[in-house]
């Protein structure tokens, strides 16, 4: 029972291992800490599927990353949900950047971490 087990266990886990290495030196990731992962899951997953552009920049996900990065995965969380809900209305009044030839809402971490 337990030779079965490593029979199976051990190509699988090399394979997944192999696979790890190659998907790290394919595509130059950095690591990704617990804190950060769900912003690089849909930087990386679900936004290119997604298709939409965030009209911000950074863009939310980056911001996201930032922000967990910076204060912590409860303010950074904070953070991350106050600029999504107050997106909308920014876009309006603006200030405004070109980025890559588009123009975007210019919301960095700073304006809005005054409180802090």
């Amino acid at each position: 029972m337990v030779m079965r087990f490593f029979r199976i266990y051990l190509p699988l886990a090399g394979a997944s291992l192999c696979l790890a290495i190659g998907w790290m030196q394919t595509f130059h990731t950095s690591p990704v800490t617990p804190q950060s992962f769900p912003a690089y899951f849909y930087q990386h997953v679900i936004g290119s599927l997604d298709g939409r552009s965030c009209p911000s920049f950074p863009v939310c996900s980056q911001y996201a990353a930032q922000a967990t990065h910076q204060y912590g995965l409860l303010i950074g969380s904070w953070l991350t949900l106050d600029r999504l809900i107050h997106e909308g209305g920014d876009l309006q009044s603006g200030p405004w950047l070109y980025v890559d030839g588009k123009e975007r809402l210019n919301d960095p971490i700073e304006r809005n971490a005054f409180w802090l």
